[in-house]
């Protein structure tokens, strides 16, 4: 529910609140409006991560000392332009995210997959801690 002031409330110089209802969606009717459904599996993530990261080795080497916040950043910064096509994965860096245009498991996309530059950190950022056991 959203309070709002009504018309006649102005007009007579005070605020009188009207409640206004807001659509109800389950959370998945949510997410698939919000448009965040993602075809990609959980692995498939962490893969196309690993790929593109092993383009520039040294990301894996300081993923676990550099803080979560500087990570995705340098991230960005050292992955944009960078495109890795190998064993049926298409996957591209671009400014905004990673962009994964095929798979093995599905192919060519029709619309590619965009990975957020802060899921690409957290995930190099979670090996790195792993590795340092």
């Amino acid at each position: 529910m959203i309070a709002t002031g009504s018309h006649l409330g102005s007009q007579l110089g005070c605020f009188v609140p009207v409640t206004v209802p807001l659509p109800r969606w389950s959370s998945g009717a949510a997410r698939a409006h919000a448009g965040v459904v993602s075809v990609l599996t959980p692995a498939e993530v962490l893969i196309a991560t690993r790929r593109l990261a092993g383009a520039r080795p040294h990301l894996a080497a300081v993923a676990g000392i550099v803080h979560r916040e500087d990570l995705w950043q340098l991230c960005r910064d050292e992955l944009t332009g960078v495109d890795v096509r190998i064993d049926g994965w298409d996957i591209r860096g671009r400014w905004f995210g990673v962009v994964v245009g095929a798979t093995p498991r599905l192919g060519k996309l029709r619309r590619g997959e965009t990975i957020p530059w802060r899921v690409i950190a957290a995930q190099l950022a979670s090996r790195g801690h792993r590795g340092s056991r």
